[in-house]
């Protein structure tokens, strides 16, 4: 979950920003390093509109591709 809420932060633009999309205060988002919970993996997953399991697999998306079933491309 810090990998995923790293990378999210990145592509924001820094925890503050990604702290403000989430609705929580910076705080909260660095704290995801020391206590995560699944609230937090689902408010990042909203933030970066990928599934919960992807948040806590650690598994990157695929750009382009279907976020349930990860095929790529038009049907």
């Amino acid at each position: 979950m810090r990998a995923a809420e790293r990378n999210i932060a990145r592509a924001y633009g820094g925890r503050a920003v990604l702290a403000a999309v989430m609705g929580v205060s910076l705080e909260a988002v660095s704290n995801i390093r020391r206590e995560g919970s699944y609230a937090v993996a689902v408010l990042l997953a909203r933030a970066a509109g990928i599934t919960v399991e992807q948040v806590l697999s650690g598994r990157p998306h695929v750009a382009g591709a279907c976020a349930l079933c990860g095929r790529k491309g038009a049907s």
